[in-house]
């Protein structure tokens, strides 16, 4: 009997979280919301191996870029250059290029410069 009670309460709490995690849908997300899920997404994938899982900290190759402008985004992902007038934090070029568009280096800055 207490057997029965176990599974039937875990069955029951299981399905209240599938209910609970199926409303928490990306079309229930704010446009400021998907902008920072679709940024850190991009940022996870595609810069954290060189920088950090943590924009805030060094990577093993770059640097932090917590804070990091659109503008210096576009020209380090697209070029791999920098912008005019920007002192670099670290000297190397190994920068790679990502066929990454405006909407997608936008996210990443929205995910940069979150709170």
């Amino acid at each position: 009997m207490n057997i029965r009670g176990g599974i039937f309460r875990l069955l029951f709490f299981s399905g209240i979280l599938v209910l609970i995690f199926a409303n928490c849908k990306e079309e229930n997300l704010t446009p400021e919301q998907k902008l920072l899920t679709q940024g850190k997404g991009l940022y996870v994938a595609n810069c954290s191996a060189c920088h950090n899982q943590n924009p805030a900290l060094d990577g093993a190759v770059g640097p932090a870029i917590q804070g990091s402008n659109f503008e210096l985004l576009k020209a380090r992902i697209v070029s791999g250059a920098y912008p005019p007038g920007y002192t670099p934090k670290r000297s190397s070029q190994l920068m790679t290029r990502l066929p990454l568009n405006d909407e997608q280096i936008r996210s990443i800055e929205a995910y940069l410069n979150a709170p």
